[in-house]
């Protein structure tokens, strides 16, 4: 999200939104409640329906749901000059989108929703791999932190392939880094619309070609389910656009780490899941380590002046 998104319009069009740090910061609890919805409705039609499945008609009906706001607005969030930089973010937002679905039918959603926030942690390091940029000393400390924890959660052994849900959740988070490196290019000309109608687009005729002998009717019950995470992807983009129109990522990105919590009652009240006391340790370290590093990746802007923040989230459209 770039400095003119973060000083978006207000409500009724008429300029810059007034900064607030509680409004971003219900907002951004809002948009992680509805991504975890997610993974819960994904666990939810888990034994019926796969992973991939699950996405492919998430993101076609996400789409069909947008394509009214498009004609009202003329098409003219379609043009782009970009296009390879679409196709990126498109497939690497639906592989992460698919890796994420497949972690939560087959762990906890603690599990799932915790390994897919250490983006922020990996997206430092894909900086520094391939952008050559340096890493600051207390952002190391904060990875550190953050990768021991996922040593605790994911506990790499001999079986782990036998039970890949674990591994899957951290792909997610890694793929999620690749995706968001996109995204920060993207939104130097893109706008959030333009970039999400590419993503659902490009997203649909990626897992479109992945389904290719393995469709199959599904029943009403699962047709809602699958329309609840239509509607929960849609918001989750809109709700992170919003959020970061009020407030700068430094200052309430840690409420990102919210859907751990929503994940435990969620899989606690609908699945009987309770978390083990390592699960719980590593969490808690990933959280933290999260919390540094967008904090160190994002550090607070000057005194106010009459130029704008130009923060970015990991997780956010610009």
């Amino acid at each position: 999200m770039d400095g003119d998104a973060l000083q978006g319009p207000d409500s009724n069009g008429n300029g810059p939104v007034r900064p607030s740090v509680t409004r971003g910061a219900a907002l951004l609890v809002a948009a992680f409640l509805a991504n975890t919805f997610q993974s819960a409705f994904a666990r939810a039609v888990g034994g019926t329906m796969d992973a991939l499945m699950f996405t492919w008609l998430t993101f076609v009906l996400a789409l069909v749901l947008l394509i009214p706001l498009l004609a009202v607005r003329g098409g003219r969030d379609l043009p782009t000059r970009v296009f390879p930089l679409h196709l990126l973010r498109g497939g690497m937002g639906m592989g992460g989108f698919l890796l994420f679905m497949s972690a939560a039918q087959l762990v906890n959603l603690v599990n799932a929703n915790v390994l897919l926030n250490t983006t922020p942690m990996f997206i430092p390091l894909l900086a520094w791999l391939v952008l050559r940029q340096r890493i600051p000393p207390s952002l190391w400390k904060a990875l550190a932190v953050g990768f021991a924890g996922m040593v605790i959660v994911v506990q790499p052994n001999a079986s782990l392939l036998d039970k890949p849900g674990d591994l899957l959740g951290l792909a997610a988070g890694f793929v999620c880094a690749i995706e968001f490196l996109a995204v920060k290019a993207l939104g130097r000309s893109e706008s959030a619309l333009t970039q999400l109608v590419y993503f659902l687009t490009i997203g649909g005729l990626v897992s479109s070609l992945m389904m290719v002998g393995r469709f199959h009717a599904i029943t009403p019950d699962q047709f809602l389910w699958v329309l609840a995470s239509a509607l929960c992807l849609l918001s989750f983009q809109f709700l992170l656009i919003r959020a970061y129109s009020y407030a700068d990522p430094s200052a309430i990105g840690a409420f990102q780490y919210s859907s751990v919590v929503f994940a435990g009652l969620i899989g606690w009240i609908w699945f009987g899941q309770i978390p083990n006391a390592g699960v719980v340790v590593g969490t808690v370290l990933i959280c933290v380590g999260g919390v540094l590093s967008l904090v160190g990746q994002n550090p607070p802007p000057p005194a106010p002046g009459p130029e704008p923040s130009t923060g970015t989230h990991p997780m956010a459209l610009p």
